[in-house]
């Protein structure tokens, strides 16, 4: 699967996590991906503007320069994810586990942070 796959739902993404298929590179912007499971997953360049993951699993995952700008990550899991070089802009971050997630400091601005357990590497 590469940057031809063009995914309408959620349900079609979460097949292909769970048939380990790479969605890096993907236009997954607006669609609602809240509480799937992208534990370790590459999905390195994919477009997640306005998508909500909230309550997503996303640990362990590479969001290697992504577009997460205007995205619902809250409550969800960062644990050791890698974000570097990706966009956050307006992204909301609220309650999201972040511990060991590298990720650029100055990504974060303008990204909405609160009642969250962080702990950020760069």
């Amino acid at each position: 699967m590469g940057t031809e796959e063009f995914f309408m739902d959620a349900n079609a993404v979460n097949q292909a996590v769970r048939e380990g298929k790479s969605l890096a590179g993907q236009d997954l912007s607006g669609l609602d991906l809240n509480n799937i499971d992208f534990s370790g997953a590459d999905l390195t360049g994919c477009n997640f503007r306005k998508t909500n993951l909230q309550g997503a699993n996303l640990s362990k995952s590479k969001l290697i320069n992504c577009d997460l700008r205007l995205a619902d990550l809250s409550k969800s899991n960062l644990f050791h994810a890698d974000l570097t070089g990706s966009k956050l802009r307006r992204a909301n971050l609220t309650g999201s586990i972040r511990l060991g997630c590298t990720i650029n400091r100055s990504a974060l601005k303008g990204a909405f942070i609160a009642g969250d357990i962080a702990y950020l590497e760069d």
